[in-house]
């Protein structure tokens, strides 16, 4: 009986044994078991090597695409000019603008008044060669493009900024010579050609477009309005015109007539037409000079 009891005795002290040393190594802690919800993702908790080692391609993941979106952020690319609407005070200049940028570029000498500029093609492919005020005179888009490509990207931006006029950083230097994608105030317009169209450049003037056109009446830039459309003219202005009679007329009213046929025109005086060159019903050809001469009415 004693001996039993001894024995008992004996294997509930290596029992307590075992007991404070598994405490003292954390066994407990080891094989404990941690409840997770099915609703959230969990890490596991192995060791801290496998969780760095199921970092790093999440990582990689998340920086590739910001490299990229960088990269397309920062590339600079040149949209197409959008619309733009008109109202009473503000218009798309179009080919209006391209008047005072190139005669500001002429007087900057950043291109030569009397230099060549390709200006398209013929129909057998050879390139057709003009110069900057014929290319204006004709309103030739693509010689206006090359145009835009002699003056630079530089000086076509400083010429817009120093005239104050707002536009998209991406449209390209030829919609800004084109006068595409943006608007401008129609008395700043005009103020822009009282700065830059020079004397040397009146030849220009009335520059029409459809029915609208800017004039230069003693000494003032205006817009004007034809009721018909100025016509088609082919190369070197062959077409026969029949001239009309303006005498009597305002002189604002008689530039309106002549502007359909010819862009030479000048103006002599204001007010009423009492004399005019050609003579009324003289046919003419081509872009031929007219003169008119106003006197103010008593």
């Amino acid at each position: 009986m004693k001996k039993k009891a001894n024995r008992r005795a004996f294997f509930v002290c290596i029992a307590i044994c075992l007991l404070y040393i598994s405490v003292a190594v954390k066994i407990p802690d080891k094989l404990s078991f941690k409840r997770i919800s099915s609703g959230h993702n969990s890490l596991n908790s192995m060791s801290i090597a496998s969780q760095e080692t199921s970092q790093k391609p999440v990582g990689v993941e998340e920086v590739a695409p910001v490299k990229k979106i960088t990269a397309e952020t920062h590339e600079h690319k040149k949209t197409p000019a959008p619309k733009i609407k008109e109202d009473a005070d503000q218009t798309e200049p179009s080919l209006f603008i391209s008047v005072p940028l190139v005669c500001f570029a002429i007087k900057e000498r950043l291109i030569e008044k009397k230099g060549l500029v390709p200006a398209g093609t013929d129909s057998k492919g050879n390139v057709i060669w003009k110069y900057p005020i014929d290319i204006l005179k004709e309103k030739d888009e693509e010689g206006i493009r090359n145009l835009s490509k002699s003056i630079g990207t530089k000086n076509i931006l400083g010429f817009f900024k120093r005239e104050g006029i707002v536009f998209k950083e991406t449209l390209s230097d030829e919609d800004m010579a084109l006068g595409k994608g943006y608007s401008v105030d129609k008395n700043k317009l005009l103020a822009i050609y009282k700065n830059h169209v020079s004397d040397d450049c009146d030849v220009l003037l009335p520059y029409i477009l459809g029915i609208t056109g800017i004039t230069k009446l003693n000494g003032v830039y205006t817009f004007t309005k034809t009721k018909t459309e100025a016509k088609n003219r082919p190369a070197r202005y062959e077409q026969e015109w029949v001239m009309p009679n303006l005498v009597n007329l305002p002189a604002r009213q008689a530039l309106e007539k002549l502007v359909v046929y010819t862009s030479r025109i000048k103006i002599i005086g204001n007010g009423i037409v009492v004399e005019q060159s050609p003579k009324p019903f003289e046919r003419v050809r081509g872009d031929a000079e007219c003169v008119i001469y106003g006197r103010a009415s008593k």
